[in-house]
């Protein structure tokens, strides 16, 4: 126990010393923006031999896309051209409306005809989901020609955009365990040719308003437990880890929104164990709004939010004063058991795209997530109090039992 302790108290002083995990067969690892860098994705690219796939949202990390931060020469998307012009084969899915119309659109289009033209295969996503919102590698998965591959998956919430390695809070699991990477692969790939239905996609707020609905032979058959996918399983999965909470809950998102993932949080505040509840997000206004003035009008001491809005976009908008944006999504349910991944808790994220997360136990991945959790939290500086937000209507939730 003293032994653990010390690891433990180890990896909170020093967040990125304890390596995030295990190191055998099949044991996953955790990644920390901007901690961690470019590095162990570009190792892992490095080690291709036979095949790369990704699933990515936004995609700019090239030094020839003019963009600002700048990417370096050894960027994510110049390991993918160097390996498909040393013969990997490398397929890439990148969300068609953010290629197409996006804040990023002309950096997104610029990084995809240079990945074309070194010889990568880049789809744009299908329409039946209203974003392809996932970030995620395979690195040499199994393949019809290749059964016996067995591969790497990293996990992530980070796009690969220059900024992502330095201005946001960001996580990644990079795991080699079999049945991940096999049905990583299996869905890439029918991903990868499916088709534009008749009707595409529309984000709504509210399950009741999405259409159309998501439908299920838009999914090959997936079954692995640690993973969740929209809009399969990811929102009653994370509803099950939430409801779980006897001690404690650590969650950070982008966007709270969702009213059933609010109304979870808030059954687990007032539970009658009183556990620790702490939510750190990227702001308090706007899509987050209803649920920060919904849960801190409990007034219950043990539930507490702050905020990290990160760096000023513009030269001309104010600055302020947190060093990161909040982007990652991850939770922690009574220290035991933690999930990263791309969904946000809304219900666009949860059941209208591609999404894709993943739970995990290993007591050292845990460890750091929570260590870098708590710095995050409590530094004078990294993050703000929330505050309830004028005007904005709280959620009506079932009253406790």
């Amino acid at each position: 126990m003293r032994t653990f302790l010390f690891v433990l108290l180890s990896c909170a002083l020093t967040l990125s010393g304890c390596g995030g995990g295990g190191q055998g067969p099949g044991l996953p690892r955790l990644l920390v923006e901007p901690d961690d860098g470019r590095g162990p994705i570009l190792e892992a690219i490095a080690a291709a031999t036979d095949n790369i796939r990704l699933t990515i949202y936004e995609i700019t990390d090239l030094q020839a896309v003019v963009q600002t931060p700048p990417a370096p020469a050894a960027g994510v998307a110049q390991a993918l051209i160097d390996k498909a012009r040393r013969g990997v084969t490398v397929r890439v899915i990148v969300d068609q409306y953010e290629y197409q119309s996006g804040s990023s659109a002309i950096a997104i289009q610029q990084t995809v005809a240079a990945l074309r033209d070194a010889g990568v295969t880049v789809n744009l996503s299908s329409t039946a989901f209203c974003y392809t919102h996932q970030k995620t590698f395979v690195i040499d998965g199994p393949t019809a020609a290749n059964p016996g591959l067995r591969g790497t998956a990293i996990i992530m919430s980070l796009n690969l955009m220059p900024g992502y390695f330095g201005g946001t809070r960001d996580y990644a699991v990079v795991t080699t365990d079999p049945a991940v990477v096999q049905e990583a692969s299996r869905v890439f790939d029918a991903d990868f040719v499916l088709a534009n239905p008749r009707s595409a996609c529309w984000a709504a707020h509210t399950p009741a308003a999405t259409y159309p609905p998501p439908y299920p032979s838009d999914t090959p058959p997936v079954s692995e437990a640690s993973l969740l996918w929209s809009p399969v399983n990811s929102k009653p999965k994370l509803l099950q880890l939430i409801g779980s909470v006897k001690q404690s809950l650590v969650l950070t998102t982008e966007e709270l929104g969702d009213n059933a993932m609010v109304c979870a949080i808030q059954a687990v505040a007032q539970s009658p164990s009183r556990p620790s509840v702490r939510i750190l997000l990227s702001g308090d206004t706007g899509s987050n709004g209803s649920a920060v003035t919904t849960l801190l009008g409990l007034g219950l001491p043990n539930l507490s939010i702050r905020i990290m809005p990160g760096q000023p976009t513009s030269p001309g908008n104010p600055p302020v004063p947190t060093p990161l944006y909040m982007h990652g999504k991850q939770a922690i349910a009574d220290g035991a058991q933690g999930f990263v991944g791309s969904e946000n808790l809304t219900n666009t994220s949860l059941i209208q795209n591609r999404e894709l997360g993943t739970l995990f136990t290993d007591p050292g991945m845990i460890a750091r997530l929570e260590a870098v959790f708590t710095a995050d939290f409590s530094t004078p500086g990294s993050s703000l109090p929330a505050s309830p937000c004028p005007g904005c209507q709280p959620i009506a939730c079932p009253a406790a039992p």
